[in-house]
């Protein structure tokens, strides 16, 4: 299956981040853009970003419904799996990107945007713990998210990782959830969507 269009992005946001190395990967014919563009405007009053237009003018938005669709677009050759073994691990897929593109990025922005005082900046600590603690927790019971092989899960949600990396997810936060950080560094290494852009990326701080 092929499909030519334009996926509108705004970058650096974890919603955004893994559209572009996904095409790539797949060797989609599909350009990306950002909200900039001008067709972009005209298409998309709500302004939401990532949205996907083809060249046909079928009209998508919202991040879960555009990943869907792309990694539809796979070619038979691709033995990547998006979606895990059976429905189970499809479900969890869902379940972790779900979180990442709600929850988490809300509490990470929360932490990064909207924190000021000292107090505020406690509180919103207190939600990345709770965020990472379920990683955490799930990580230390299996390699990826779902089991054994990475999936969609991982690679969309070590993207909240790297867009807090250094501000957030330091060598501290690091050294409190080794479980995360083993999974983060053989993404960035090892995966060959996430690696030939992210090879060697880890903390600094």
């Amino acid at each position: 299956m092929s499909d030519s269009g334009t996926v509108y992005l705004l970058l650096p946001s974890p919603r955004s981040t893994l559209f572009p190395l996904l095409i790539k990967y797949l060797n989609l014919d599909i350009k990306v853009s950002d909200r900039n563009d001008p067709e972009y405007k005209a298409a998309f009053p709500l302004n939401k970003a990532p949205a996907f237009k083809s060249k046909d003018g079928w009209k998508l938005h919202e991040a879960m419904a555009i990943l869907q669709y792309i990694v539809s677009l796979k070619p038979e050759s691709c033995k990547y799996k998006f979606f895990g073994n059976d429905e189970r691990d499809k479900a969890k897929v869902w379940q972790w990107v779900s979180f990442a593109n709600s929850d988490c990025t809300g509490i990470i922005a929360n932490y990064l945007f909207r924190s000021h005082t000292e107090e505020e900046k406690k509180a919103a600590s207190a939600g990345v713990d709770k965020a990472a603690k379920e990683f955490e927790d799930q990580l230390k019971q299996t390699k990826f998210l779902t089991g054994s092989e990475a999936t969609l899960a991982d690679i969309y949600c070590v993207g909240l990782f790297v867009w807090g990396l250094d501000k957030m997810f330091d060598k501290e936060f690091f050294s409190k959830y080794p479980s995360i950080h083993r999974w983060f560094r053989a993404l960035c290494d090892s995966d060959p969507i996430m690696s030939p852009t992210l090879k060697g990326k880890d903390a600094t701080k």
